[in-house]
This record gives structure tokens, C-alpha cells and sequence, in this order.
């Protein structure tokens, strides 16, 4: 089976997307209500959800309105339960279309709006356990995982039928209720679609679930006289789509997804191998960066880092850019977190000539943490997960050891994105941990450095070492040999000459001496390359 695209639609999946908003709106909407003790005007309210959207610097193009976890619904459904909150029970009562109402708003300021479903969401919407009744009179059709916390919590198992019909049914609902620009399909916010170890072996029945979703989506676009596009966001590599159960190589053959969104909260997006499988087809892909459940190591890192991002995945080929948990608004930070360089990042990072020339830093993926351990391992306290790939970074290449015998060099690959030969600065900035030095006093160590996100106890900071340590570490870029360094705030940080570096993968080596046998091995907690930009100083030329 292969989709055949009319025009209209073709031309609907090649509209400008320069950042794609996906919006947690439930969450949001609970927010403002525990705070404020209801919404006085809805209107007024709706309006709030638009502040970064109507800055006249917004790069934003789309917006991807996700209402809950998909088992129960803000709106009265004939199948969900209702949300038994007063503020959406009052808005039934009276009338109030409250997604009709979002939806109205996103299409007056003309920017495309999409329904967004995660595939197998939580039953926690609101904060508290809901009882599904269709799960408790289901349960043959669901599994339990690790972090389900109430014996009537499990998640929906693909692999049956009776699943795939009801899912549709419910975003058939929706398509035929409200006239959204397309749906987005969320795997990767909670990656476990079958029982652990099974998903591949089923990834036909998820390609059959794939085939019913596009051509329900098909009938009602057709009725109404334009198409509905269908998005899909998995795992940010085929490996990891793969150990989810998810067949992306035959739903491009077969056309049945129209963008493509890599990843959640993942840095190293592989853009290659995507670009390489939707070749010849009407697929565009858009990498996702989550800063709530952020990369380990990295919440709120600041525009540096979210540039340095951007431009990697445009220098690999990325159609624009999809965000995941970030603020929307001045007076309504996401968990405390840095609302003005989520402004900056929607001015920027939909353009590869907006971060052009502009200050980045280029870091290496951490595996694990942003959760908690009962859904993503953190690195210190590391197993392999077995439940889903999505979310989990588990092929992240940081923390990593240093050989013991000082012998090898322990080696990481760093991928840059930027033209850099423009820059009058570039550091490698290096974050060791060294356990043997436990024993030392703190005058006698480098400054403790905070570099842990949400999810572990009590926060984690690295274990710092002594400042000799920096006389023991040879560290090489490419092969070529740092020499000039200093320390900064319990970093190691190497000036780098240009000719050293390249655009796209460089290889960094890191090798001790001198250690000691029988001592405990030094870890790389981070690596970043800092790249500054000066109109006064130039750096010369690469290969000068």
C-alpha cells in the first residue's frame, strides 16, 4: 500500500514551519486554575496562551495543541469520561467550547494548528489517579509497567484490535468535531505501546493502527474539502524506533505520515538516516527539544545551547524545529524556568540566518535522568531500560570513564554545526569527576558544579577534583593536542585553534597519566565547545 497525495495536500506538508509550539494546554489550564481559583474570562484567558506567539519576533508557524493524556477528554465525549474538574465540568455546563475556542484563536493570528494525542498517555491529567473505566473493564487489552502506582493503571497494548478501534474512535471524534490543520501522534512523550520485549516483534499491528489512522484522517479531510496532515513524533533514531515497535522505514514508503517529529528531550537527533529514508517522498522533520524533562544535565541552559542545537540539526538537514515544555508566556514560567531565553529561542532557532554568527555552545549528549528513576534510569545510578527507548538517551555517550591505565584515550565524539571561522573565541570546556578525592577539603578541590536536571534526589552535582588534576589529562581534538588551558568554575576549558576543529563530527580524545593503580577512575561528567563571536578579533582563518 502506498498513499497517493493530491496537490492541496502536498502543498499543505511543504507550509512554512519554522518552530512548532507542541502546547501542553491541560496542564497549563490547571495551572492557571490552582493559582487564580478559576478563570474569570475565558476569553482573556485564551488570549494569555498566545503572548510569545504575538511577539513580533516570533518565529513561530505552528502550534500543537495537546488537551490531556487521551483517556479522558476537556470536552463532553462520547466515549472519554469527562474531566471531573470543576472548571471544565462548568464550561460543559454553560456551553463553552474551550478547544473550539483555542482553535479559533490559533487560526485568527494565522498560524496552522494541530491536534496533538499522545499514543499511550498516563491516567494522572490532573495531578491525582483517575479511574479509566474502559481500562478496569478491559484489562485483557492493557500491561502494567514500572511506574504504574494503582492497580487500575496500565497502559493500552497495540498489539489487539479492539485497541486500535477504540484510540480511532476517539480521534475520529475529534477530526469531525473541529476543523484542526492536521494530528499529530505522540510515541515518544510516553514511548511503551506493547509489553516490555515485544514491541518489534509487533511493529506490523502499529503499521496497521498507522494505515486506519490515515485513511480515517483520509474520508473526514475529504468531506470537508482540504486534507488533515498526520504527524508522527518517535524516537530520535531508528534504533530507538525500532526497540519501541515503530516501523517509521514502511510508514514513509507508504506514505502514511506527513512530518516526521524526532525525539523529545534528545540533542543527538540522527537527521541523517531520517533524511536518508523519506529521500524522494513529501516528509518533513522536525527535531523536538523539551526543556522540563530535559536532556540530563541541561534544563534551562540558556540561548547558547538551544543555538548550538539548532544549528546542528539545521546543518543535518531539519525542516524547523518543535518544542516540547516551554514557556508560552512572560507571567507564566514553566516550573521556574527561564522564560526570556525561551523567548530568545522562539526569535532564533526557526532559522538557521537568525543564530548564524551568534555565541553557541556545543554539548555532548548525558544518557538517562529528567524523570525520576521509576520511568528513565539517571546516570549514577545507570541500567539499561527495558520498557521503551524514547526518552531514555540510553546511547548518550556521557558519563564516561577514563581508561585506568592511562594507556588509551577514551574517546567522544562532538558534533558542531557552525561556520565558526567567523569566531574570536572557541573553548573546550571539560567537567571530570574524581572520587578518590572525596578525602581532600574543599580548598583543596575545584568548585563543586551543579549538572543534574529534575528527576534526581536531592539534585547531583559532579564530585570535583584537585587542580592538579588538569596537569595529569592530555586531551586532543582531532587528534591535535590541547596544550593552553586554565580553569573556570571548576572547569577544565582548552583554547582551541580553528584548524583543529570541523564542521559536522570531531573526535575528542581524553587520557590520564599518572593516576595510580588500584585508585578509582576519573569520569567526564560533560564536554561542550564554546564558540564566541567578536566584531573587534577575529580568529584566523580554519587551516591559517
Amino acid at each position: 500500500m502506498s498513499v497517493l497525495l493530491n496537490e492541496a495536500h502536498r502543498s499543505a506538508v511543504t507550509r512554512r514551519r519554522r518552530v512548532i509550539v507542541n502546547f501542553d494546554v491541560t496542564f497549563w489550564i490547571n495551572v492557571h486554575y490552582r493559582n487564580h481559583g478559576g478563570v474569570a474570562d475565558v476569553d482573556s484567558f485564551v488570549n494569555q496562551l498566545f503572548d510569545f506567539a504575538d511577539d513580533k519576533e516570533s518565529q513561530i508557524d505552528s502550534i500543537w495543541w495537546n488537551w490531556g493524556e487521551g483517556n479522558q477528554a476537556p470536552y463532553l465525549s462520547d466515549q472519554l469520561p469527562l474531566y471531573e474538574h470543576p472548571l471544565y465540568q462548568g464550561w460543559v455546563k454553560d456551553g463553552i467550547d474551550i478547544v473550539g475556542l483555542v482553535l479559533d484563536a490559533t487560526r485568527r493570528r494565522g498560524i496552522e494548528v494541530f491536534f496533538s494525542h499522545r499514543m499511550n498517555g498516563s491516567d494522572n491529567d490532573l495531578g491525582p489517579f483517575a479511574v479509566i473505566p474502559h481500562k478496569v473493564t478491559h484489562r485483557d487489552l492493557t500491561f502494567r509497567t514500572p511506574w504504574c502506582t494503582h492497580e487500575n493503571n496500565s497502559y493500552w497494548d497495540f498489539s489487539h484490535s479492539e485497541v486500535h478501534e477504540y484510540v480511532l474512535d476517539n480521534l475520529r471524534e475529534v477530526a469531525e468535531r473541529w476543523d484542526f490543520d492536521g494530528f499529530e501522534l505522540d510515541f515518544a512523550r510516553a514511548g511503551a505501546c506493547f509489553p516490555q520485549g515485544t514491541a518489534w516483534q509487533h511493529r506490523d499491528r502499529m503499521t496497521e493502527f498507522m494505515r486506519k489512522m490515515r485513511e480515517m484522517l483520509a474520508r473526514v479531510g475529504e468531506a470537508r474539502g482540504r486534507p488533515i496532515l498526520l504527524a508522527t513524533r518517535v524516537p530520535e533514531n531508528l534504533v530507538g524506533s525500532h526497540f519501541d515497535g515503530l516501523d517509521v522505514e514502511m510508514w514513509t514508503q507508504e506514505r502514511l505520515v506527513d512530518l516526521l517529529v524526532l525525539g523529545v528531550r534528545s540533542f543527538d537527533v540522527d537527521l541523517i538516516d531520517f533524511r536518508r529514508i523519506v529521500k524522494g517522498r513529501d516528509v518533513k522533520l522536525y527535531p523536538s527539544l523539551d526543556d522540563h524533562h530535559a536532556s540530563d544535565g541541561y534544563q534551562n541552559p540558556g540561548i547558547e545551547v538551544f543555538r548550538g542545537v539548532a544549528s546542528t540539526w539545521y546543518h543535518d538537514g531539519a525542516d524547523g524545529v518543535h518544542t516540547f515544555n516551554f514557556n508560552f508566556a512572560e507571567n507564566m514560567p514553566y516550573g521556574g524556568q527561564d522564560w526570556e531565553s525561551h523567548l530568545q529561542a522562539y526569535r532564533e532557532i526557526g532559522d538557521c540566518d537568525t543564530i548564524r554568527g551568534k555565541d553557541k555552545r556545543f554539548v555532548v549528549q548525558r544518557r538517562g535522568g529528567g524523570h525520576g528513576p521509576s520511568v528513565v534510569p539517571n546516570p549514577e545510578d545507570w541500567f539499561t531500560p527495558r520498557h521503551a527507548y524514547a526518552n531514555t538517551n540510553m546511547l548518550a555517550q556521557l558519563p564516561a570513564v577514563l581508561d585506568l591505565d592511562g594507556r588509551a584515550d577514551t574517546l567522544i565524539t562532538l558534533r558542531i554545526g557552525d561556520d565558526f571561522r567567523e569566531a574570536s573565541l572557541i573553548n573546550l570546556r571539560v567537567l571530570l569527576s574524581d572520587p578518590e578525592a572525596v578525602t581532600l577539603t574543599n580548598d583543596q578541590r575545584l568548585p563543586a558544579v551543579e549538572i543534574a536536571t529534575i528527576g534526581h534526589a536531592g539534585g547531583l552535582m559532579n564530585e570535583p577534583p584537585a587542580p592538579q588534576i588538569a596537569q595529569q589529562l592530555w586531551v586532543r581534538i582531532n587528534n591535535f593536542l590541547l596544550q593552553s588551558w586554565h580553569l573556570v568554575d571548576g572547569w577544565l576549558v582548552y583554547d582551541v585553534n580553528p584548524a583543529a576543529v570541523a564542521i559536522g563530527d570531531n573526535l575528542v580524545g581524553l587520557r590520564i597519566e599518572g593516576r595510580g593503580a588500584g585508585l578509582a577512575p576519573v569520569s567526564v561528567e560533560k564536554l561542550e565547545l564554546l564558540i564566541r563571536y567578536d566584531d573587534q578579533k577575529r580568529l584566523p582563518p580554519t587551516g591559517g
